[in-house]
């Protein structure tokens, strides 16, 4: 704000304090960890078995509820987990930056660039609703959306992304969190490859999808503990008295 002064227009803003907004960004940052696995671990709970897609899209249209929420939970998901690996990323850094840095451009890659895996359950929603007859043209739109054109790479993109990533931040936390946590998110990616390449099962991939999330917790403890020093630069000019007259 500008008043005048002896006939000069002052600057009355710079007399203001900074706000420190660092506490906050942490108790927000360690909110947003505690969601994103934490939605997929209750979403998987609630999945169709869908290695038949036309017989899937029938039972999820006797219980269409089941399929909502999972769609609702993969949308909490993709909304929260690019910021809570961003949290992720800034735990990590100052221990293992170069590891981090490496860990966080995988796993950005890989959400940022997965969207077909969460559309793709809302499709599933919309391709039961339509009436029984045109379901096996919904199931086979569906089963091509899969594997072809910018939906198949991002679903390859995911899936190795995620795994690969996953693994790569776990190592990045090691001494930032305790070796519960960074374990926990190493060991989540062989319960995925198990769960669906050899049982085939979506309560083992939300197991497996829990240790992500018990890592993601343990990892918002740590946040909230971090000292504001540590966890960014304070604003310019926090601290400082205003100058005299």
């Amino acid at each position: 704000m500008f008043t005048a002064h002896s006939g000069t227009a002052v600057d009355r803003s710079a007399d203001r304090p900074a706000r420190d907004l660092r506490r906050m960004q942490r108790v927000v940052a360690a909110a947003v960890l505690t969601i994103p696995a934490t939605a997929v671990t209750i979403g998987r709970l609630f999945m169709t078995d869908d290695s038949d897609t036309r017989k899937a899209l029938d039972e999820i249209a006797a219980d269409p509820s089941r399929q909502q929420v999972v769609v609702w939970l993969g949308f909490l998901s993709a909304l929260t987990v690019v910021p809570a690996f961003l949290a992720l990323g800034r735990l990590a850094k100052r221990r293992r930056p170069v590891l981090a840095a490496v860990a966080l451009g995988v796993n950005l890659a890989a959400y940022l660039g997965g969207y077909a895996m969460f559309a793709i359950d809302g499709l599933y929603l919309a391709g039961a609703g339509v009436p029984a007859e045109q379901r096996d043209g919904a199931a086979a739109l569906i089963d091509q959306t899969w594997s072809t054109g910018a939906s198949g790479l991002s679903t390859a993109l995911f899936v190795i992304g995620h795994v690969i990533g996953a693994i790569l931040m776990g190592l990045a936390l090691r001494g930032s969190i305790p070796t519960i946590g960074w374990l926990a998110m190493i060991l989540s990616q062989p319960g995925h490859v198990v769960a669906f390449v050899v049982f085939q099962n979506v309560v083992m991939d939300s197991v497996a999808w829990g240790l992500m999330a018990l890592c993601f917790v343990i990892a918002a403890i740590a946040v909230l503990r971090t000292p504001d020093d540590e966890w960014d630069l304070p604003p310019r000019g926090f601290g400082t008295a205003p100058a005299a007259g």
